[in-house]
């Protein structure tokens, strides 16, 4: 019997598009979404095996969903899309995902092959959190420096450029980060080595950052909050 799941994304096109291909690879895609509000509701009255989440936008209420799904049924798969090669820059760790869950960037669901192994591992793995096979490996993105480098920064690092690129100020940044002006500076220029960002005079530092930070990350006009 076909696996059965429900698409929720922000981005309702995204949906219909991606149900459309999930189809012609033989998975039953129940229902499409544009509200997380609408998880329990499809829970309900699809009963479906797997959920796939849009984890971009409003990550963290995506995590909520998925939890809130789980507690209906607890053998419940979950997949979500990023268009992001390292789901730190959307404030999360992989030890906050729901057991099991697999991560899987937007660039390589052409392979629906990828999509649909990470549908079904998501199911049958629900006592290991896995970020999802070759879907996350950063051969995707070899293109960037970027996007390869992020794979040395810390956490700490992590956070740092997630708050430079919401705008705030060095200040600001120590307040949060609960640590002294200096030590943001440092925690900057070792961000800007190993991103390999050059020093240049007539480009600020921190729009170079902000700048290489939504080449990846889609947000809206709310500032993403920090995970604790």
């Amino acid at each position: 019997m076909a696996i059965r799941v429900v698409l929720i994304d922000e981005n309702i096109f995204k949906s219909l598009l991606l149900a459309s291909a999930l189809e012609n690879d033989g998975i039953n895609v129940a229902d499409t979404s544009n509200s997380f509000a609408d998880v329990e509701k499809f829970m309900k009255k699809h009963k479906p095996d797997a959920l796939i989440f849009s984890l971009d936008t409003h990550a963290i209420q995506a995590i909520i969903a998925s939890e809130k799904a789980r507690h209906i049924n607890s053998d419940l798969g979950l997949v979500f899309l990023t268009n992001v090669p390292d789901i730190r820059l959307l404030g999360l760790r992989t030890k906050e995902l729901p057991r099991g869950a697999q991560v899987i960037v937007r660039e390589s669901v052409t392979q629906l092959h990828d999509l649909a192994t990470a549908i079904k591992r998501s199911i049958q793995d629900l006592d290991v959190i896995e970020t999802a096979n070759k879907s996350m490996d950063s051969s995707s993105y070899t293109e960037s420096t970027f996007a390869l480098a992020l794979q040395s920064l810390t956490a700490v690092q992590i956070e740092t450029l997630r708050l430079v690129a919401m705008g705030n100020s060095n200040a600001e940044i120590a307040r949060v980060r609960l640590v002294t002006e200096k030590a943001v500076e440092h925690t900057i220029t070792r961000m800007l080595q190993a991103l390999k960002i050059a020093a240049n005079p007539r480009h600020n530092a921190r729009i170079l950052l902000s700048r290489e930070y939504f080449r990846f990350v889609e947000v809206d006009n709310q500032s993403p909050k920090l995970v604790s």
